[in-house]
């Protein structure tokens, strides 16, 4: 089988070529993955693009895939050959796959059969973004203010509304602020850094009851826990990458003297498989997403600025990294 697949040959360096996959002996829990679209992770396959986070190229970079099962192993029972899937694979047109490796990217999850595959690529961010209220003790009309409208950003604030809280989206660029108002984010704020805490505390009447970073940027971080009221949670839900030189004194003081509870938000906090007696899961939050998706109360499509073909993953790739107002979301179209 002839394939086509993006390559990273070193850093800062991206590639479209092919080769001959080869589909004989499969494993016991193998199978042979069509794809029908591909989502690119501006936040870490741009890391890794950089050399960041132990890189060592040359590299095969990859993410959400959507795909349809062409061949199964002799113990693949789980699904059927035609069944369409979301797994964390490569960026190719075809690819073999390993089912059961015991974490969630060594695992096929079911998707609704007729769900349009670019929006459903989304649900690799949708799935990282539904960590956050996942975790909150959140009661209806809580206040929350998410800060960072990028896709997982805008994501969050979604499923935190779609939970019964009031949000704020928070961000100093205009163009991800209007984003986030085409997908029912209503009530946004649009300040520079300097100026959100203030903001932000003006809108919750002295701070709101949660404050949601998806930015991993360590000053947004603290702009957050200064935004959070008394007894009120901050919750990480971006990846810290960048070093921040900085007094954190007045940080440590907020938390301390009005009591914050700062949750980590990392998906990998929860088991792979739902089991008895625990909440959350990798395998339900996808199926929730996917689902929420299919019925369009979760709207994504508005995120996706851009879904290409294949060839044009190096340009893709540049723009995500170069012009990030332009390049909202890519997902590349195998089909």
């Amino acid at each position: 089988m002839q394939t086509q697949y993006v390559a990273f040959p070193a850093a800062n360096q991206v590639s479209c070529d092919s080769e001959t996959l080869d589909t004989s002996e499969l494993g016991n829990n193998e199978a042979v993955i069509t794809s029908e679209a591909s989502i690119i992770s501006a936040g870490t396959e741009l890391a890794r693009l950089a050399g960041l986070e132990g890189m060592e190229f040359p590299a095969r970079p990859g993410y959400g895939m959507i795909g349809t099962i062409s061949e199964r192993g002799p113990d693949l029972d789980d699904f059927a050959d035609g069944e369409r899937v979301f797994f964390a694979g490569k960026h190719s047109s075809a690819q073999r796959f390993t089912h059961r490796q015991g974490h969630q990217w060594g695992h096929l999850f079911r998707l609704p059969q007729d769900i349009d595959p670019v929006a459903a690529a989304v649900g690799c961010m949708a799935q990282i973004a539904i960590t956050a209220p996942n975790i909150t003790e959140l009661k209806q009309g809580d206040t929350v203010a998410v800060f960072g409208l990028g896709l997982v950003g805008i994501l969050a604030a979604q499923l935190y509304r779609l939970r019964g809280a009031r949000v704020l989206g928070v961000d100093p660029v205009a163009s991800r602020c209007e984003l986030a108002r085409s997908v029912g984010i209503t009530e946004v704020c649009q300040a520079a850094p300097g100026d959100q805490v203030a903001a932000v505390r003006a809108w919750g009447g002295d701070g709101v009851n949660v404050c949601c970073d998806a930015t991993g940027v360590a000053p947004a971080v603290a702009n957050a826990i200064h935004s959070t009221a008394l007894l009120g949670q901050t919750v990480l839900l971006g990846s810290p990458r960048a070093a921040w030189e900085s007094n954190t004194t007045d940080v440590l003081k907020a938390i301390h003297m009005n009591g914050l509870t700062v949750r980590g938000a990392h998906m990998w906090r929860f088991p792979l498989i739902e089991e008895r007696g625990v909440d959350h899961s990798v395998e339900r939050n996808f199926r929730v997403v996917f689902d929420l998706i299919h019925r369009g109360e979760l709207r994504v499509r508005e995120l996706i600025s851009h879904v290409i073909k294949p060839k044009e993953a190096a340009a893709t790739y540049a723009g995500l990294r170069d012009q990030p107002e332009q390049y909202r979301g890519a997902v590349i179209d195998w089909r």
